[in-house]
């Protein structure tokens, strides 16, 4: 009995090592696959279809080949397509990336060849970069398309990058000033808000004005000392008044953005975003009547309370008359913040605003403006 069952135990042994070898010399046989037609990063347009004929070999007895693209939600590659090819020792298959899984900018993707019979697993990794239509043309440090109603970036170009946005933080300004006072109000203005850098307004301390006029003051020639005079008046001063400015910030949910100084003026610590300056913009257009009303006007003029002065203030806004969709906006410059500008622009029946940040002068300024109004027009439709 002994010698029956080492006997078997011995065949075992042998067929073992036999079929393992028999398995071991498949795996040496099978062959490497290769995937051809396709570089491992494409840069395309959105508007355009992306596709490529890839050549599968070997592709004896037909290959099953799968589209993946990386889920960051699932933190995985999915399969979003599955494909096979025709069986021939090399065969060509059209892979198409569906338009609606292409993202604003990179995303990673990998098609993937299945083992056979006769040869191995391939995958292959692609980098895809998709392309606004105007991206490369905004010369603007950073760009943004931001529909109001649905709240949806359109066109984004380095949003989230924190910069210096000089004069456009009087968005902000105007919009705390609404909040917290009537426009028929007035404040007296002190010696410090007369002696304010860069005004324009020439003020006399102790004169009067209402908070209507230092608000069409501060939007329309972007009046510093109209901006002081808000924050000492609403505030108690400007410090205090920029607590008020970050806490509406954080109420909006505004991550890059911090406030120093009511006017813009470069301070060390007060920076927004592009699109963080859309979020303000388009929060205190669609809220406040009287807002929208002093960002379409071209002038305004009035008359102090004491000292009886009459002022009449203009718009730096360049783009009045481009277009009746064009509703306004607010301009910025400082050499280290370049030509900034903040626009609000109309377009079937929804509210879309437009900001370029860090220009490289004010013409070019006005001219990425607009073809961001130009991109609202031809693509807005399509929310990319």
């Amino acid at each position: 009995m002994k010698k029956i069952i080492s006997s078997a135990i011995l065949f075992l042994l042998v067929f073992s090592v036999f079929t393992s070898q028999v398995f071991y010399a498949e795996e040496i046989q099978q062959q490497a696959t290769s995937i051809k037609g396709v570089g491992a990063k494409i840069t395309c347009s959105y508007q355009k279809e992306l596709e490529r004929n890839i050549t599968v070999s070997p592709s004896n007895g037909g290959r099953t080949v799968r589209l993946q693209i990386y889920s960051s939600k699932y933190e995985k590659y999915v399969t979003l397509k599955t494909y096979k090819t025709a069986d021939s020792d090399a065969a060509t298959v059209k892979i198409v990336f569906p338009k609606e899984r292409r993202r604003r900018c990179t995303g990673q993707w990998k098609i993937v060849v299945e083992k056979s019979a006769a040869a191995e697993k391939a995958e292959k990794k692609i980098k895809v970069t998709t392309t606004n239509i105007v991206t490369k043309n905004i010369t603007a440090g950073s760009a943004c398309i931001y529909c109001v109603d649905d709240n949806q970036l359109i066109y984004g170009k380095l949003i989230t990058k924190r910069r210096k946005m000089a004069s456009v933080t009087k968005i902000m300004t105007a919009y705390v000033l609404l909040e917290n006072a009537k426009l028929s109000e007035q404040t007296k203005v002190s010696k410090n808000a007369a002696k304010t850098p860069y005004a324009c307004l020439n003020m006399k301390a102790g004169d009067i004005y209402t908070y209507k006029s230092l608000m069409y003051s501060l939007m329309l020639p972007s009046s510093n000392d109209a901006a002081t005079a808000i924050a000492e008046g609403v505030g108690g001063s400007s410090k205090k008044f920029a607590k008020l400015m970050n806490a509406k910030a954080d109420e909006l949910g505004l991550k890059n953005t911090h406030f120093v100084t009511p006017h813009g003026l470069d301070a060390k610590g007060h920076y927004s975003s592009a699109w963080d300056i859309c979020v303000i913009m388009g929060n205190v257009y669609s809220k406040s009547p009287a807002f929208r009303k002093v960002i379409a006007s071209s002038k305004y003029s009035f008359t102090t309370k004491k000292y009886k002065q009459s002022k009449t203030v203009y718009t730096t806004d360049s783009l009045k008359g481009y277009s009746k969709k064009h509703k306004g906006g607010k301009t910025g410059f400082t050499t280290p913040a370049g030509y900034c500008f903040c626009g609000v622009y109309e377009h079937g029946g929804k509210t879309y605003v437009a900001t370029v940040l860090h220009s490289s002068s004010g013409a070019m300024r006005w001219s990425d403006t607009k073809k961001l109004y130009e991109y609202i027009d031809k693509y807005a439709s399509t929310k990319y």
